[in-house]
């Protein structure tokens, strides 16, 4: 094992990112990861297979400037890369896909997938042939995974990976394979640790590791001194999935109208339920009360943050098994010292601890939703309390500055 990860052993540490698609929204826990690496004095070379479709804030449009996009390629170009994998390293090439094809999968689509994910690995491996490199970074078990094993088998070089949720939950291929090629895997929740322990047995016991999204407390001050007197502003914020709860969030809206209660509630985020909540917000009579915000970039949601009362965040599983781990939002609402109200479901309990410092409901109990919420709208000191406790746990379990040390001992151990 490497004796420190202190600043003067790190400063020559070559470290490569492989993310499917970057930067997003829905990505600032990578951005705040690999600019902490970056700090400590590791060489991070961001990879991203594709470009994000929706046009990138001011912000993301920066951090796009100095990443490294694969797709799309032009034919030349993967021709080489193939003549150089196909020639100078054959063996280790045609193993791989030969590996990787004989593994199962579900069915025929995810097959060609991998076919292409392959491809893109050795193109990947190709352009950083001359570059020196110490270590091969995944984040989500997906596309970038594959990618990452054909790289580190091309360029000789240890893969590890971050494993999050949908990519665990939600049909994933060849999810053994690709935690058994890897040094180590971290994933952001004890929750998915057990999950993962139980799908690919004890063996993986030493390669498991729950290593929390951090965050960096100062870019998060809470508003001091008490909010003016308006009406208490519900805030949440997420995309427009099932699994975010935001149906039973304008029913439990519904709830608190009827018992007349003056609120207003703002849901923040993008996604493909937007015409189905719209539609529900007509249906439910909640248009005075309810508004769907759209996407924001981050400087956008922290003023979200500064000037709500409440946040709420009611997850589930959706039925295609999609599900959250921790949100990185719910860590942000109590860096912001906002009460949370959320759910007892997969990693969110290992954060918000009902009656300590927020409050949590069983997932799709609209009544009990509606209930938690009455209870902080009738209660402004609660509010504060909850708020002042959430903020202490943030800083004590969930600063980035720990959690990438952890992080960044495993890649030098």
């Amino acid at each position: 094992m490497r004796a420190a990860t202190g600043k003067s052993s790190t400063h020559n540490f070559k470290l490569t990112y492989l993310i499917g698609t970057y930067p997003l929204l829905t990505t600032t826990f990578i951005d705040r990861e690999i600019r902490l690496l970056r700090q400590r004095g590791v060489t991070v070379q961001v990879v991203s297979i594709r470009r994000p479709k929706r046009p990138l804030s001011p912000e993301q449009e920066l951090l796009a400037t100095d990443v490294l996009y694969l797709l799309p390629v032009s034919p030349v170009k993967l021709v080489a890369a193939f003549l150089w994998a196909g020639v100078l390293r054959p063996f280790i090439t045609w193993r791989t896909l030969f590996y990787l094809l004989t593994r199962p999968h579900p069915d025929f689509k995810a097959r060609l997938k991998t076919i292409l994910h392959f491809g893109t690995g050795v193109y990947a491996a190709f352009l950083q042939r001359q570059q020196p490199g110490h270590h091969i970074h995944a984040h989500f078990v997906d596309r970038a995974a594959t990618a990452a094993i054909v790289m580190s088998r091309l360029l000789n070089r240890p893969y590890s990976v971050t494993a999050h949720a949908n990519d665990i939950y939600v049909d994933p291929v060849l999810l053994p394979e690709k935690m058994a090629e890897a040094k180590f895997v971290a994933t952001c929740t004890r929750y998915n640790e057990t999950h993962l322990a139980r799908l690919n047995g004890n063996g993986m016991g030493k390669k498991l590791h729950c290593i929390y999204h951090g965050l960096d407390i100062d870019q998060y001050q809470p508003v001091k001194g008490k909010r003016p007197s308006t009406t208490p502003l519900l805030l949440a914020v997420g995309q427009l999935k099932e699994k975010k709860g935001f149906a039973h969030l304008l029913r439990a809206c519904r709830l608190l109208k009827d018992q007349a209660y003056d609120f207003q509630c703002h849901i923040v985020g993008e996604g493909p339920d937007r015409q189905a909540l719209t539609h529900q917000i007509q249906q439910l009579g909640l248009g005075e009360t309810v508004e769907l915000c759209g996407a924001l970039p981050h400087q956008g949601v922290i003023d979200k943050y500064r000037a709500a009362d409440i946040f709420v965040l009611p997850c589930i599983t959706g039925q295609d098994g999609d599900r959250d781990g921790i949100p990185n939002v719910i860590l942000e609402a109590m860096a912001m010292e906002l009460p949370v109200v959320s759910t007892r479901h997969s990693g969110i309990p290992e954060v918000v601890v009902d009656g300590v410092n927020g409050l949590l409901v069983p997932p799709a109990d609209d009544t009990a939703l509606a209930r938690a919420l009455a209870k902080l709208l009738d209660d402004e000191n609660g509010r504060s309390q909850l708020g002042q406790r959430g903020r202490q746990t943030v800083i004590e379990s969930f600063s980035v500055e720990k959690n990438v040390e952890r992080l960044l001992t495993q890649f030098m151990d």
